[in-house]
């Protein structure tokens, strides 16, 4: 692979798993194109605390031995070309206008360094495989597990918060088998009209897995109040509920660039850093589960998928 072409995948300024969803694409798509791939969450970030640092790795280890600072060289070229290095560290407000953003010049560019800042699922990539390449005749689904497993490296001080409450929650440690349950509130109404019917769906597909599997606990990922208590009042007193301590906040989307009129009206990185990474950890503690039944519509639950390798048995995602 060249030292001198490169793919630098920015934020999109969404949620962590969105953006983690995002970045995976990108690392495909710098397989795919021979890139060096260099991840920059900047200040277009929710998670950015100031252009000096890399917000993706708060929580993640970096994905190459380069970082945005090795681009930054007078004689390198740039695609978008809005793009050049005195201004690699900075957000282009104008990026969702799509200019010289559609996937085949992106990929077919032969500029030093091409920037990512818009979404490509992955199975617009997918007729990018040459016939020899690891990802040729598979599935988006395999696809996603290689990568997630090549790739996502959490950071030492993340893993740390998932063996805390690992090692100070013996019927999580030593009381299987256990389903993870991820319940959307509030959140997500807007964007599935059919979500309190959807959320009904649980319960039958939950009490499956205790009768068919004589599942022991029930361990509960929510940013509902009202869900939490729903599901105390249900599974508390038999003893099967296990409920992270993780504060669980909906989701809010950043204030757009156009509407900023002082610095910190933009976002509170600092703050929802911790917050962070106690939904990571929480992802990853259902990723232990035995079972999992999750939102087909939410980042999170597909995340839990992509990370394992499930049997078909073990893993229900509901739409």
């Amino acid at each position: 692979m060249s030292t001198n072409r490169f793919l630098l995948i920015k934020a999109l300024g969404k949620s962590i798993w969105t953006d983690v969803d995002h970045v995976m694409c990108q690392l495909f798509a710098a397989e795919l194109t021979e890139r060096i791939p260099i991840v920059y969450w900047g200040m277009e970030s929710i998670y950015s605390i100031s252009m000096d640092t890399n917000a993706y790795e708060f929580f993640f280890e970096p994905v190459s031995q380069y970082t945005v600072h090795d681009l930054t060289r007078k004689e390198y070229t740039f695609y978008p070309p809005v793009w050049k290095a005195e201004n690699l560290l900075a957000e282009d407000t104008d990026r969702l206008k799509m200019e010289n953003r559609d996937l085949n010049s992106l990929m077919k560019s032969e500029a030093s360094v091409v920037v990512s800042d818009v979404f490509y699922p992955l199975r617009a990539l997918i007729p990018w495989i040459k016939k020899g390449h690891w990802a040729y005749g598979k599935t988006p689904y395999q696809i996603y597990r290689q990568l997630f497993d090549k790739y996502l490296k959490l950071q030492p001080e993340v893993k740390k918060e998932i063996h805390k409450f690992v090692n100070t929650h013996p019927n999580f440690r030593d009381e299987k088998p256990i389903i993870g349950v991820h319940v959307r509130g509030n959140a997500i109404a807007n964007e599935v009209a059919q979500i309190y019917n959807l959320n009904e769906f649980y319960k039958p597909n939950i009490w499956q897995f205790v009768v068919r599997y004589n599942a022991r606990h029930l361990f509960l990922i929510t940013d509902s109040a009202k869900v939490l208590r729903q599901y105390k009042r249900l599974y508390g007193m038999q003893g099967l509920l296990i409920n992270s301590d993780s504060k669980k906040m909906p989701f809010k989307e950043r204030i757009a660039t156009c509407l900023i009129d002082y610095p910190n009206k933009r976002h509170k990185g600092v703050e929802l850093i911790k917050d962070t990474i106690e939904i990571i950890k929480d992802t990853y503690l259902a990723v232990q589960c035995d079972f999992f039944i999750g939102n087909g519509y939410s980042s999170l639950s597909n995340t839990v998928m992509r990370l394992r390798d499930w049997p078909e048995t073990n893993i229900k995602l509901l739409y």
